[in-house]
C-alpha cells in the first residue's frame, strides 16, 4: 500500500504529464492555423518554441525546485518572458499547495510553523525536502514580485511612447489606465486565472488581451500582455509576493528590504499625487515600511545598512506627526545596534528641531544614547547645531550636550574649546570687518536696506566689546572708539522717525565706517601666517587631550587623540584665505587640516558620505574591485554653519598649478588659448554661439594643449612609474566623472581638481555646486556633464577616450545603476536635508539677494532729506555720497577677486562663491515643512537622479543601456558648442 504522500506524488506526475501533452497539441494546432491564437508567435519564434517545448515539458515534470527556478530565470533572461512568468505562477501555486502555504494569508502559515516548532516538531515539514522547497518558494515569490515590477515599468514606458507618437499623428493616445477599467466580474475572473496555475493557458488563449502591434518589441508585447492580465491588482500582487517571501524565509535580508522599499515607494507615489497622506495610507504603507526597514537593518551586513537607515529616517521624519509611525519607530529603536546610527548622524541632527514634540524627544534620546557609547562621533556635529541661529534647534542640541556632559565631561569640554578656538582663527577681526563692511554697504546703498546692514554689523560690534586674545585687544585699541561712534550713529538712526535729521546719522555712520575700512586695509595687510599665542592661545594649552583627532574616529580601531597643536598656522594666498593647521596625535603622527571660513561644509560632508557608499559598491563588484576603482576621499568636519576643517590631502597640486608651472618653465603665456581666441574674435562677449565655436576651435587648432600630458611624463622617474600614474589618472578621472554626473556636480574648473604627485590620481575639492545647480544658472550655465576637455584627454595617450577611460566609465555606471536603490536612498536624504538644500531649492524670487523684503526702513526716494543728504555729501567737506560708497564696496570685492598672475579669473561663474554674507542668512534655521517630498523642486531633482540611474536621462520614453548612455555623456562633455559657451574662468581648453 502507498502512503498518502506517495499517492500525491503519483497523482501530481500524471496531472503534469497530461497537461504537457495537451499543451503540445495546442501549440501544434496553433502553428498550422491561420488564426492569431496567442497572438505573439512569429515564424522565427515558432521554431524556437518547438525547439524548447520538450525542455519545458521535462522541467514541468521535474521534482527539483532548484532546477525549475534556474530554468525560469533563464527563460526570462533570454526574452521568453510570457512563458517564464506563466510557468512561475504555475509552479508557485503547486509548491504552495504542497507545503500548505496560502498567498492571501501568509501570517497563518508563519503562526502554524511557530506553533509546531514550540511543540518540538517541524510544523508540516515532513522531510528536509519540504524545508528546501519552502526556502526555494520564497525565491519564487520574490522573483515573481521583481518580474511584476519589470512588467509594470516596461508596459508603462511602451504605452507612454505610443501615446506620445500618436499625439504627433493626430490620433487618439492610448491610455493604459482606460484599458484597465474593466468590470468587477471580469477582474475577479482574471484574478482567478492568475492565481490558479492550470488556468493560465486557457486565459492566455481566450482572453483577447494581446492586441500586439507589429512595431512593438517582443519584450514590450509580453509586458503589456501580462500587465493587462494582472489588471488593477498588480500593485497588490507585488506587495503580496514580497510579503510571502519574508514569511517563507524570515531571515532573508533582501526580501525584507524589498518589501519595505516597495511600501516606501507606494507612499512616495501617493504623496506626490495628493496634498496629504491619510491615516489609511499611513497604516497600510508607512508603518509596514518602518517595520520592514528595521528588520532589514537587523539582518543586513555592515556595508548595506546605510540605504535602509536613510529610508527609515525619511519615512519617520516625513510622517512623524502620526502616532502610529512614532510608535513603530520607538518599538524598533531597541532592535538594532547603536552603531547603526553613526553613519547617519548628520541626517538625524538636521531634524533635531522638528515640530513634532514626541519625535524631537525621541531624537534627543537617540542622540544621547549614541553619545554615551560613541561621544567622539557626535560632539563636533552637536556643537554646530548648538551654534545655530535657530533658537529651537540650538536649544535641542544644548539639551543633548548637557546630558552628555554628565556622562563624559572632559570630552565635551575639550570639544567646545577646540571648536570655538578654531572658529576664532578662521576669520580675524581685520578680515571680518573688511568683509562685513563691504556687504553692509551693499545692503544699505545697493539694496536700500538699512535693516540688513545693521544685522550684518551687529554681531561684530558685540565681538569688539568682548575681545579675548592679544590680537583682538590690539584691534580694539586701534579702532574701538571709532567703531563705537559709528554704532552710536546707527542707533540714533533707528531710534528716530524717518526724516532729514535721521538720514544725517546714517551718513555720518558711513563716514566713520569708510575711514575704518581704509585704515584696516593700510595697517593689516593680508597675513601669511598666524601665531597661536596671539590669535588662539587656548589651543596651545590643549595638550594630551581625551578628544579624538577630528575625522579619524572609527569604533573598530584604537582612538587617536589630540596631542598638541603646532604653534604657527599657515595662511594660503587664495581668495578665502584658508588656514593650514597641524595637529600632533597621540600616535606621534602629525595630521594636517585646512581650516576654511566663508563656506558651509555640511554639503561637502554629505557628498563624502555618498562617495563612501560608491566606494563600498565598487569594492563589492568583482570587475571594479580588481582594478581598485575608488573615489579619493578626505574627512570633512563642519565647525559651524560657515566654517570647518577639511583633511589635508598631501602631495597634491591643482591642475591650474601644474599647467602654470609647466608654462612658466617653457616661457609660454598662461592664457595662450584665450589670446588666440581673442585674436580671432576680439569681441568675444558679443559673439553668437556658432561664432564662439569657430573662435574656440581656432584657438585649439593653434595651441598644443599637451601641458598636463608632458608634466605627467616629466614628473615620472621612469617609464614604468609613468605608465602606472597614467592608468591611475585615467581610471580615477572616469570614476569621478560618472559619480559627479550622478550627483550633478558642477564648478569643475582647474583649481577645484587636483592630481596626486606620486600616484597620478585625480582628487576633487569644493563640492558646493550639486544637483546640476550650475547647469541652470541664467548666466554661463554649465552644459557639460563633467569636465573632459582636451587638456584632460591628452594624458590618456594613444587610447584617448576610447580605451581605459570609457571602459572604466562603463563599469562604474553599470555598478551604480545596478545599485540605484542604495544611491537613491543617500541622494534623497541629501536633497530633503533642510540644512544643505536651501541653496538649490529656495525660490530665487523670494531670496534675500533680490533686494526685496518686508518691513524695511528705507530712506524716502524723493524727499528733501535725501536731497539734503546728497548735497551735504557733495559739499566742500568732501563727504562720501551713495554712488561713491557703492563703488567703494564693489572695488573692495574686486580687489580680492580670485585672478591668476595673467589676469585670468578662476572659477566657473563671475559671481561670488558660496558661503558669503550675501547668502540667505536664515538657511541654518530653516524649518522642515518646506523640505519634505512635496517640494516640487526637490521632487524634480530626485526624478532627474532616478532618470540618470535607469538610463532615461536623455529621453524619458527610451531607456539607454550603459554603453549608449556613456557615449552620449562623452559626446556632451566634449562638444565644442557646450565648451565654447562656458565662462572664461572655467578654462574650457
Amino acid at each position: 500500500s502507498q502512503s498518502p504522500k506517495a499517492r500525491c506524488q503519483v497523482y501530481e506526475y500524471m496531472r503534469l504529464k497530461s497537461q504537457m501533452l495537451q499543451e503540445q497539441e495546442e501549440q501544434h494546432q496553433l502553428l498550422h492555423s491561420d488564426g492569431r491564437g496567442l497572438g505573439y508567435l512569429s515564424s522565427g519564434r515558432s521554431n524556437g518554441l518547438l525547439a524548447t517545448s520538450s525542455l519545458d515539458a521535462a522541467i514541468r515534470l521535474s521534482q527539483q525546485p532548484a532546477l525549475v527556478y534556474m530554468y525560469l530565470k533563464y527563460k526570462w533572461a533570454v526574452g521568453e518572458r510570457r512563458g517564464a512568468f506563466q510557468m512561475m505562477e504555475m509552479f508557485a501555486n503547486d509548491y504552495s499547495r504542497k507545503v500548505g502555504f496560502d498567498l492571501r494569508s501568509p501570517e497563518a502559515f508563519a503562526d502554524h510553523i511557530d506553533a509546531h516548532t514550540m511543540e518540538g516538531g517541524h510544523g508540516n515539514l515532513d522531510t528536509a525536502d519540504d524545508a528546501r522547497t519552502i526556502h526555494l518558494l520564497s525565491r519564487f515569490y520574490f522573483k515573481r514580485a521583481e518580474w511584476l515590477v519589470s512588467i509594470q515599468q516596461t508596459a508603462k514606458m511602451a504605452q507612454e511612447a505610443r501615446a506620445k507618437a500618436s499625439l504627433g499623428t493626430g490620433s487618439e493616445s492610448y491610455s493604459l489606465r482606460q484599458g484597465n477599467r474593466t468590470s468587477t466580474g471580469a477582474r475577479r475572473s482574471r484574478r482567478g486565472s492568475v492565481m490558479v496555475g492550470t488556468g493560465i493557458a486557457s486565459a492566455s488563449s481566450s482572453s483577447g488581451l494581446a492586441g500586439d502591434s507589429p512595431d512593438m518589441s517582443q519584450k514590450e508585447q509580453d509586458a503589456e500582455y501580462l500587465y493587462k492580465l494582472q489588471g488593477d491588482r498588480i500593485e497588490e500582487s507585488i506587495l503580496e509576493s514580497y510579503r510571502a517571501a519574508t514569511v517563507l524565509d524570515r531571515k532573508w535580508y533582501k526580501a525584507w528590504h524589498s518589501l519595505a522599499l516597495r511600501h516606501y515607494v507606494e507612499t512616495q507615489k501617493y504623496d506626490e499625487e495628493h496634498s496629504s497622506v491619510p491615516a489609511g495610507i499611513i497604516q497600510r504603507h508607512v508603518v509596514p515600511a518602518v517595520h520592514g526597514f528595521f528588520r532589514a537593518i537587523q539582518l543586513s551586513k555592515s556595508d548595506t545598512t546605510l540605504q535602509d537607515t536613510l529610508r527609515l529616517l525619511t519615512a519617520w521624519f516625513n510622517y512623524s506627526q502620526h502616532e502610529s509611525v512614532a510608535q513603530a519607530v520607538s518599538d524598533g529603536l531597541n532592535s538594532v545596534s547603536i552603531r547603526t546610527w553613526l553613519q547617519v548622524i548628520p541626517q538625524i541632527l538636521a531634524r533635531i528641531h522638528i515640530k513634532s514634540e514626541a519625535t524631537s524627544r525621541l531624537i534627543k534620546q537617540l542622540l544621547v544614547e549614541v553619545g554615551k557609547f560613541h561621544p567622539h562621533a557626535i560632539l563636533f556635529s552637536l556643537y554646530v547645531a548648538a551654534r545655530s541661529d535657530h533658537p529651537k534647534r540650538s536649544q535641542a542640541a544644548k539639551d543633548v550636550l548637557a546630558k552628555l556632559h554628565d556622562l563624559s565631561p572632559e570630552v565635551v569640554e575639550e570639544t567646545e574649546v577646540v571648536s570655538r578656538e578654531l572658529i576664532r582663527i578662521t576669520l580675524l577681526f581685520p578680515e571680518m570687518w573688511i568683509e562685513a563692511l563691504e556687504h553692509a554697504s551693499c545692503a544699505c546703498y545697493g539694496k536700500n536696506n538699512p535693516e540688513e546692514m545693521a544685522r550684518i554689523l551687529r554681531p561684530l560690534h558685540e565681538r569688539v566689546r568682548n575681545p579675548v586674545t592679544s590680537h583682538e585687544l590690539d584691534f580694539v585699541q586701534m579702532f574701538g572708539t571709532e567703531l563705537a561712534v559709528a554704532e552710536e550713529h546707527v542707533r540714533h538712526y533707528f531710534a528716530g522717525e524717518p526724516g532729514p535729521n535721521t538720514e544725517v546719522f546714517i551718513q555720518q555712520a558711513w563716514e566713520s565706517y569708510y575711514m575704518i575700512f581704509r585704515r584696516i586695509q593700510k595697517l593689516f595687510p593680508e597675513p601669511t601666517s598666524l601665531a597661536l599665542k596671539d590669535t588662539a592661545p587656548m589651543l596651545l594649552q590643549c595638550r594630551d587631550m581625551h578628544l579624538a583627532m577630528p575625522g579619524t574616529y572609527d569604533p573598530d580601531r584604537e582612538i587617536v587623540c589630540i596631542g598638541s597643536f603646532a604653534p604657527v598656522v599657515t595662511v594660503y594666498a587664495s581668495k578665502q584665505h584658508p588656514r593650514k593647521v597641524k595637529i600632533t596625535g597621540s600616535d606621534g603622527v602629525e595630521y594636517t587640516f585646512v581650516l576654511k571660513g566663508h563656506e558651509d561644509l555640511r554639503q561637502d560632508e554629505r557628498a563624502m558620505q555618498l562617495f563612501g557608499l560608491i566606494n563600498s559598491l565598487l569594492t563589492r563588484d568583482a570587475e571594479t574591485a580588481r582594478r581598485s576603482l575608488a573615489i579619493e576621499r578626505f574627512p570633512v568636519i563642519p565647525l559651524s554653519s560657515n566654517s570647518g576643517l577639511i583633511g589635508f590631502y598631501p602631495n597634491c597640486e591643482t591642475l591650474h598649478e601644474i599647467i602654470r608651472d609647466y608654462r612658466e618653465t617653457h616661457n609660454m603665456y598662461l592664457n595662450l588659448e584665450q589670446r588666440h581666441a581673442l585674436q580671432f574674435a576680439p569681441n568675444w562677449e558679443t559673439l553668437t554661439v556658432p561664432q564662439k565655436v569657430e573662435a574656440f576651435e581656432y584657438a585649439l587648432s593653434n595651441t598644443p594643449g599637451n601641458d598636463l600630458q608632458r608634466a605627467l611624463w616629466y614628473k615620472s622617474p621612469n617609464a614604468e612609474t609613468w605608465l602606472e600614474r597614467r592608468t591611475n589618472y585615467t581610471r580615477s578621472l572616469a570614476v569621478m566623472s560618472i559619480a559627479g554626473y550622478i550627483l550633478g556636480l558642477g564648478d569643475r574648473h582647474p583649481t577645484n581638481i587636483m592630481m596626486h604627485d606620486r600616484t597620478g590620481k585625480i582628487v576633487h575639492i569644493d563640492l558646493g555646486d550639486c544637483f546640476e545647480l550650475a547647469a541652470h544658472r541664467d548666466k554661463f550655465p554649465e552644459k557639460v556633464p563633467f569636465r573632459l576637455t582636451r587638456m584632460l584627454i591628452m594624458p590618456m595617450e594613444v587610447s584617448t577616450i576610447e580605451g581605459t577611460f570609457k571602459f572604466t566609465a562603463n563599469h562604474t555606471m553599470r555598478v551604480l545603476r545596478a545599485n540605484r536603490d542604495s544611491l537613491m536612498a543617500v541622494l534623497e536624504a541629501f536633497v530633503f536635508d533642510p540644512l544643505v538644500s536651501w541653496s538649490y531649492i529656495q525660490d530665487p524670487d523670494n531670496s534675500d539677494d533680490t533686494g526685496t523684503a518686508t518691513n524695511r526702513r528705507r530712506p524716502p526716494a524723493n524727499t528733501s532729506a535725501n536731497a539734503n543728504a546728497n548735497n551735504n555729501a557733495n559739499g566742500p567737506n568732501n563727504r562720501i555720497n551713495h554712488e561713491q560708497l557703492a563703488r567703494w564696496s564693489a572695488a573692495g570685492r574686486a580687489s580680492r577677486a580670485h585672478y591668476d598672475a595673467a589676469g585670468i579669473p578662476l572659477g566657473s561663474r563671475p559671481d561670488e562663491p558660496r558661503g558669503s554674507f550675501s547668502h540667505n542668512p536664515g538657511y541654518d534655521g530653516a524649518d522642515d515643512n518646506g523640505w519634505q517630498t512635496g517640494n516640487p523642486k526637490a521632487r524634480a531633482i530626485v526624478k532627474r537622479i532616478h532618470d540618470k540611474l535607469v538610463g532615461t536621462d536623455f529621453d524619458p520614453n527610451k531607456q539607454l543601456d550603459v554603453a549608449a548612455q556613456i557615449d552620449r555623456l562623452i559626446q556632451q562633455a566634449t562638444s565644442s558648442e557646450n565648451l565654447a559657451g562656458l565662462f572664461t574662468g572655467w578654462v574650457p581648453l
